[in-house]
């Protein structure tokens, strides 16, 4: 899926990206993009916190 910053990844795809599990996801204080009952993040801030260490 696309916004207009880029793409937004599900939950499940960050934990797997991530290596971690959606629960410790869940349990981060991330900006998170709600769709109904659905959660997205934006590839951009996973990114951001891979190379700055947010």
């Amino acid at each position: 899926m696309k916004n207009k910053n880029g793409n937004l990844l599900t939950t499940q795809e960050v934990a797997q990206f991530l290596n971690i599990s959606a629960r410790t996801l869940s349990r981060w204080k991330l900006n998170r993009i709600r769709i109904g009952k659905r959660v997205y993040y934006e590839e951009n801030l996973i990114e951001k916190i891979l190379t700055e260490g947010k």
